[in-house]
């Protein structure tokens, strides 16, 4: 549905100051700093046959279909305006986005004309398995779909769209997988692909949980809307410089304030400007354990099982976060974005309100590290990713809840953009989720002992294969200084496959790699 140009919203004035940079929106693919509208999500896996008929497909049919961050934007405020003139229909909107991992650009470019890039990104996801707890065989292969780990994929398409009518919600992008597959003729061949949809609960993750709050805010994309820091986006959403998610840009610095422009990340080759790295991971999830856990252990513990979940999450399921709401939910605050993201973890040096080792504390830190290491803020700031995944899979089925388990693979595809696989998504999961000494130099209540915290109880991960624990699960808020473990013995989330891309800029498709 087109909408009149006079029903677009003015820009707002707060979008930007004289300090951000201007991004080159027509030129960045649109899921890598906005993210593709999408109800559905195709991702399609493939393996460069004829490497000429490719390139040609590619020059000729499919870079004019390829959805950049400018088309996005509009799109987003097209929703905006018919939303604003009564409009409630879901617009008919696809995109289209194109990666390729180390071994597909080396089939376009030739040996070695793509080397110097990301250590990480050049190894493949493969050989990062072991080193991220990923369940491995004894060669030290991951247990992967066959496809991802004998490293034959070449590249990926996203393919987003909308929901069809009733009984035919995939009709819309399976029409358009068609087409394009049509397109690129016999000069790819798809090694595997799989069709994520949100959840009839949008924006939750199949677990229940409100996904996606603590983005990062990007300087010169990211409107202000906290009036007491014009240094956020949201409340509580720092802003950030655009190198660490796209190439060409100031980055952070750990060596500055979080709010002082750093280097442009290192680019080896000039073709990589307005491109940057993606990480897709396909993470069951077993969700009847999941609750199972939360409903036998919560009786062991003496706690409400919402609560034990909120408490390993560090959120409860409407996405209002413990630090806000330490013993009861209040969706009132989970469903508002100007409450539900503002706080900071300095506030609680003892784990009175979030444990140590809950999901969104390990993978943020946020100031907890203040004091602690040198760089404090600033360098957790260097390690921040961008997340633009969708979950896979029906919802649990009547079967499932009473059996207490899962007999039907679902669960999430992660998607998550930076310029560094290394220093970004692998430091987060290796560093941070799967160390059980982060966050470090931490006590309890009343006492200087110092605190294992243990392992993330949601995507934390042993390289060993061995059980995993949790410090903590019972709350000492406001005041206490009760000990308690929270024993792990199975995982709730199962890497199923994986795979690192580098999503070029449109001139990089229309030159180069074409």
């Amino acid at each position: 549905m087109d909408v009149p140009s006079k029903l677009l919203p003015a820009v707002d004035a707060s979008l930007s100051d004289a300090r951000d940079p201007v991004l080159r929106t027509r030129e960045i693919q649109g899921d890598v700093l906005v993210g593709l509208e999408k109800d559905v999500e195709n991702f399609l896996f493939f393996r460069i046959a004829d490497v000429p008929a490719f390139k040609s497909a590619l020059r000729r049919d499919l870079i004019s279909r390829v959805t950049t961050m400018e088309m996005v934007q509009l799109r987003e405020v097209q929703i905006q305006a018919a939303k604003q003139v009564g409009h409630h229909e879901r617009l008919h909107l696809s995109g289209l986005n194109i990666g390729f991992t180390h071994r597909g650009l080396e089939v376009l470019l030739g040996k070695g004309q793509a080397d110097g890039m990301d250590p990480s990104f050049i190894s493949g996801a493969a050989a990062a398995a072991r080193d991220l707890g990923d369940p491995v065989d004894a060669d030290g292969r991951p247990r992967w779909i066959a496809g991802f780990a004998h490293d034959e994929i070449h590249g990926v398409l996203l393919l987003t769209g909308p929901f069809g009518g009733e009984g035919h919600e995939l009709d819309v992008i399976e029409k358009e997988t068609r087409a394009i597959l049509d397109l690129l003729g016999g000069s790819v061949q798809v090694v595997y692909q799989e069709i994520g949809r949100v959840r009839p609960q949008r924006g939750h993750e199949h677990f229940g949980f409100l996904d996606g709050v603590s983005q990062p805010g990007i300087r010169g994309l990211t409107a202000r809307q906290n009036p007491a820091n014009p240094d956020q986006g949201l409340p509580g959403q720092d802003l950030l410089w655009p190198g660490e998610f796209v190439f060409g840009y100031p980055g952070q610095s750990p060596d500055q304030a979080v709010e002082a422009p750093g280097p442009e990340p290192e680019m080896p080759h000039p073709w990589m400007c307005d491109g940057a790295f993606m990480v897709f991971r396909r993470l069951n999830q077993r969700v009847p354990e999941f609750h199972a856990f939360l409903e036998t252990q919560g009786e062991a513990l003496g706690l409400d099982p919402a609560l034990l979940g909120a408490r390993m999450v560090g959120r409860w399921q409407s996405g209002a976060p413990v630090m806000i709401a330490p013993l009861q939910d209040d969706p009132l605050v989970g469903e508002d974005p100007l409450r539900n993201n503002d706080f900071e973890f300095g506030g609680d040096a003892k784990q009175r309100r979030c444990p140590y080792a809950a999901h969104i504390r390990k993978t943020y830190p946020r100031d907890d590290l203040e004091g602690v290491v040198p760089n404090g803020e600033a360098g957790v700031q260097t390690h921040r990713i961008k997340r633009a995944g969708i979950p896979f899979g029906p919802e649990v089925q009547e079967d499932e809840a009473e059996d207490r388990a899962t007999k039907r693979e679902r669960g999430l595809m992660f998607v998550c953009y930076q310029t560094s696989i290394t220093e970004q998504f692998e430091f987060v999961q290796k560093s941070w989720s799967n160390n059980t000494g982060f966050v470090f130099g931490k006590t309890r209540p009343n006492s200087t002992d110092p605190v294992t915290p243990g392992h993330d109880p949601i995507i934390g991960q042993t390289t060993d294969g061995s059980a995993r624990t949790m410090d903590e699960p019972l709350p000492n808020y406001p005041t206490g200084n009760t000990r308690s473990t929270l024993n792990l013995p199975e995982p709730f989330i199962v890497p199923t496959a994986a795979g690192y891309f580098f999503m070029p800029s449109i001139l990089a498709l229309q030159t180069v790699l074409s």
